[in-house]
This record gives C-alpha cells, sequence and structure tokens, in this order.
C-alpha cells in the first residue's frame, strides 16, 4: 500500500498524481493485455471451431467410407454366392446328361471354378485395398 507525504492541508499533490498516473499507465497496460488475451482466446476459439468442422468432415468422410465398404463387401459375397450357386445348378445339369455331353461339361465347370478363384482372388485384393484405405486413414492425424 503506497503511503503519502503530509504536507499542510492534507497529502502531496505532486506526489499523489505522480502515483495515480503510475496506476492510470499500469491499468492501460493491463487493459491492453486483456484485449490481447481476448483476441488471442478469440482465435483460438476460431481455430477450435475450424477443428472441429474438419473433425466432422472427416468422421462424415470415414463414416461413408465404412459404408461402401460393407456394401462392396456385402454385393461382392452375394455375387460370389450366386456364381457358386450357378456353377452347382450346371453341375447337377451336367450329371444328368450324355457321357459325352458329361464330358464336355465337366470342362467347362473346371473352366467356371477357376474363374470363380480369380474372381475370390480378386474381390479378396480389392478388399484388402478398401481395408488398407481404412487404415490409411485410421492413421492420418486430426
Amino acid at each position: 500500500m503506497k503511503r503519502f507525504s503530509v504536507v499542510e492541508n492534507g497529502y502531496d499533490i505532486n506526489e499523489v498524481n505522480r502515483f495515480i498516473d503510475v496506476v492510470i499507465k499500469r491499468l492501460e497496460q493491463l487493459d491492453n493485455e486483456a484485449k490481447e488475451y481476448r483476441e488471442k482466446l478469440e482465435d483460438a476459439n476460431k481455430k477450435l471451431n475450424e477443428k472441429k468442422l474438419e473433425e466432422d468432415k472427416i468422421n462424415k468422410a470415414l463414416f461413408a467410407i465404412q459404408e461402401t465398404t460393407d456394401r462392396l463387401k456385402n454385393l461382392a459375397k452375394q455375387e460370389a454366392d450366386m456364381i457358386i450357386e450357378d456353377a452347382r445348378r450346371n453341375a447337377n445339369a451336367i450329371i444328368h446328361e450324355s457321357l459325352l455331353e458329361a464330358s464336355q461339361k465337366q470342362k467347362e465347370t473346371m473352366q467356371m471354378q477357376k474363374n470363380i478363384t480369380v474372381y475370390k482372388a480378386r474381390v479378396k485384393s480389392l478388399l484388402e485395398s478398401q481395408l488398407k484405405i481404412i487404415e490409411d486413414l485410421d492413421k492420418v492425424e486430426l
């Protein structure tokens, strides 16, 4: 606490005025600092909101990718099941035909099984590449 010199009729006016000037300067300095901190806080809040918006966009994109991947998996499985079912039907029809026809159909079935194997390998490769993309997206820093 500041103590002032006592003179006739009260305190020394010059001393009090100097102290008031110091207090005013300090208050102005504190006010300026407060303004700077408010501006910094506003900037930080804006950046945080922008980051949240970006994060929301990324989350939506990841969700869309996940949905697309799930749909691709389901479609690939359905198609593979359909191909297998078609191959089984064809194999049953081949059994009931004549020996010459059976021999020809047996060759076709073998080719279809090779095609199914190739198709499964392609589907597996596609799914693995999709999963790799998702894993890579998980590694991205938000």
